[in-house]
Parts: structure tokens; C-alpha cells; sequence
């Protein structure tokens, strides 16, 4: 099997762009505004909320459709990869010839199914990312219902407490986060199997598509205009520049 060396720099640059990116955002977001700074706050007020007025049914809604989201991404990923593994046991040289195409750099079959076996490793990613975010949301429920009452059932009482135990609300804030977190992992997967598809034009493109997907990821989390709405409502110019949020 001939690999080209600009298959191996392609390669090396999608890699990077991944993970460089992902290990640039998890640090400017402790610094600057992102979306995963101002949501965290956003998740420790919900939860404090929780903890003074209890459990409603808008709530668990909101958490029930959050969890659906998931659940729908971790289906698709199952529908991908089924159509990825199809198509690489039937690869061949007449099904994979696109030379009629000039901008489409001819390759070996064996190269195609190299590159077919990285989409599977994307989607294989991306599908543990948005099962364990399910699994996370699920933790949720269980922690969100054993610690706060329900104000449907228990709001007319007279001795109505919001808390129904004790806990430590800021790690269960930091459970609620840590699920969000697994589940942006796995979109930012999506975002990468979109650059990876380029490889199968040619490798110009494809090192073009890394660029773009991390330029595009950049400005959504960090310069996007429902960035600064949600920023804007708090009434700061930085988060980081609030005070903690505390629990009673």
C-alpha cells in the first residue's frame, strides 16, 4: 500500500486541529467568556433554584428534553456507523472510482478504506461521548429527585421544603455541567467527521476543512452573537469577574 506523504501530514494536521482546539477552548474558556463558562453559571443558578423552590414540571421537562437531544445523536451515530461499515466491506475498485472528477485525487482502494475506518473511529467517539452524556442526565434525575421536592405535590403543604436532604449542590451543578460537556464533545465530533469527509476529495481540501471546522467552532464558542445576549443578560462584561455562586 503506497501512502502519500501529504496523506500522513493530512493526517497529523486533522489531529491537531482536533485536539489543539479542544485543549485551547477548555483553557480560554477559565479566563474569558465562552459558551461553556457562561453556561455552567446559568446550570449552578438552576440548581440553586432547585434547592429554594423545588422540583417542578417545567423543570423536569428541561431536563427531560435535554436528555432527548442526546438520545437522538446517539441514535444517529448508530445509523452512521451501520452505513460506514456497509460501505466498507463492499468497497472496490469500480465502486470507488471517481477519476472522472478532476478535482477528486485518485487513490488506492486500500487508501479509501483507511479513511473510511477514521469516519468509523469519529462516530464510534462521538456515539461513547453522547451515551455517557445520556447516562450523565440520567445521574441527574436520580440526584435531582432525591434531593429536592416536588412543588405539584408538596407546595400547598404548610411545611413545604424545597430541599427534601441535605447535599452539596455545587457538585451536583458539576455533574449537570460535566453531561453537558460529554455532549459538546460528541457535536464537536460531528463537526470533525464534516472536515474528514474532504479527505475523500483530495488533501488540499481536506487540510482546508480542518481550518474551517475550527474556525467555525471558534466563533460560536467564543464570539458567537447568542454568546454575548447570554453574557449581556447577566449584566457583566466577563463572567469570570462575578462573585462565586454560593449555595445556603
Amino acid at each position: 500500500m503506497n501512502v502519500n506523504p501529504l496523506d500522513i501530514f493530512s493526517f497529523i494536521w486533522f489531529i491537531t486541529c482536533w485536539f489543539g482546539y479542544s485543549l485551547f477552548a477548555r483553557r480560554a474558556a477559565k479566563k474569558r467568556n465562552s459558551l461553556s463558562s457562561v453556561l455552567y453559571r446559568y446550570r449552578k443558578e438552576w440548581v440553586k433554584k432547585l434547592a429554594t423552590s423545588g422540583m417542578s414540571e417545567v423543570d423536569a421537562e428541561l431536563l427531560g428534553s435535554l436528555e432527548k437531544q442526546v438520545s437522538f445523536l446517539a441514535s444517529t451515530s448508530l445509523l452512521i456507523l451501520a452505513s460506514l461499515v456497509t460501505v466498507l466491506s463492499t468497497a472496490s475498485d469500480m465502486f470507488m472510482n471517481m477519476g472522472s472528477l478532476w478535482f477528486v485525487t485518485e487513490v488506492s482502494v486500500e487508501i479509501v478504506q483507511m479513511k473510511l475506518l477514521l469516519m468509523i473511529f469519529i462516530f464510534v467517539y462521538g456515539f461513547f461521548t453522547f451515551t455517557w452524556a445520556l447516562r450523565q442526565y440520567g445521574f441527574c434525575f436520580i440526584l435531582f429527585g432525591s434531593s429536592f421536592n416536588t412543588v405539584k405535590y408538596y407546595k400547598e403543604n404548610a411545611n413545604y421544603q424545597a430541599q427534601a436532604v441535605k447535599r452539596d449542590f455545587k457538585a451536583m451543578a458539576k455533574v449537570l455541567d460535566r453531561a453537558a460537556h460529554s455532549y459538546n464533545y460528541g457535536i464537536r465530533a460531528y463537526y470533525f467527521a464534516m472536515a474528514a469527509l474532504a479527505w475523500f476529495i483530495n488533501d488540499w481540501i481536506f487540510i482546508a476543512a480542518c481550518a474551517v471546522v475550527v474556525l467555525v467552532l471558534y466563533r460560536r464558542e467564543f464570539k458567537s452573537s447568542s454568546l454575548q445576549a447570554m453574557v449581556a443578560a447577566r449584566l457583566v462584561d466577563n463572567v469570570h469577574d462575578e462573585d462565586e455562586i454560593e449555595f445556603n
